[in-house]
């Protein structure tokens, strides 16, 4: 078996990445203050707040992240995250709706955060349903603002 050769951009491919961690920062970033409300800790001080939501938001980056490597991997290329396609997308957001879905639960379970009487819950489970519209929803956005911002930056 012989290995193949990447004729990838190094310094591109690297760029591809930060612009998706960053874009990914911002909008999972607004996406958890705004959610607040929706959890018990909403009535924690305001240290306890920043804190909480900075740790989710650096979780969910690395979620899109770890789910993108996957991507990645099936495509054999990080090419897909300056054109990303539809089956591109669909799978980074089955991914991640599959890892939310499970985290939550565990996390519920482990007593590591807990919903306010706010959050609509997933009929027939404990999962609110904020958190996986965040994963319907906010990665195609990271995903496609950081392909617009890596081609902007090359034109």
């Amino acid at each position: 078996m012989s290995a193949r050769r990447s004729t990838e951009n190094p310094g591109k491919t690297v760029q591809q990445w930060a612009w998706l961690a960053l874009t990914g920062l911002l909008v999972n970033g607004n996406w958890e203050w705004v959610q607040t409300p929706l959890f018990s800790d909403s009535t924690a001080s305001l240290n306890e707040i920043v804190w909480f939501r900075l740790h989710c938001t650096f979780g969910d980056v690395l979620i899109l992240l770890g789910c993108a490597a996957v991507v990645t991997t099936f495509r054999r290329s990080t090419g897909w995250l300056a054109k990303p396609r539809l089956s591109d997308l669909m799978l980074l957001t089955v991914l991640g709706v599959a890892y939310t879905s499970w985290s939550e639960l565990v996390n519920l379970a482990r007593g590591s955060w807990a919903y306010s009487d706010l959050m609509p819950l997933l009929p027939g489970t404990s999962i609110g349903v904020v958190p996986l519209v965040q994963w319907l929803v906010l990665p195609t956005i990271a995903v496609t603002l950081a392909a617009r911002l890596a081609r902007c930056g090359r034109e």
